[in-house]
């Protein structure tokens, strides 16, 4: 199953699985929580937060709307890390991931 962890943080062993077209957390208390990637946008499955969605153009992730829709991520190899900012430089693995578990992951950070 594909997974995608942090890089080389020791948030290590928190890993994301995608099933079917659904993201969730591998382990902990939150695997119940899941993301919908629809077309070209990711979301929530459920909640209070389930009207936030997600765009990626290709090169960049960023929220479709709100305070931090000017937040990006760029893609670079197999890694994923923010564009710009002080923690551009906090980079995470693809492990091979398809796209939607690489904006989950992504997103989960901006949300």
């Amino acid at each position: 199953m594909p997974k995608i962890n942090w890089d080389g943080r020791s948030a290590g062993n928190g890993a994301w699985v995608y099933e079917g077209n659904e993201l969730k957390p591998k382990y902990g208390a939150t695997t119940h929580n899941t993301f919908e990637f629809d077309g070209g946008v990711l979301k929530p499955k459920t909640g209070a937060n389930s009207s936030n969605t997600f765009e990626f153009d290709g090169k960049k992730i960023k929220p479709k709307y709100g305070a931090n829709s000017s937040n990006t991520w760029v893609i670079q190899g197999n890694v994923v890390k923010p564009d710009f900012g002080s923690n551009s430089s906090n980079t995470y693995d693809i492990n091979g991931a398809p796209i939607a578990v690489i904006i989950g992951q992504v997103c989960l950070k901006l949300w």
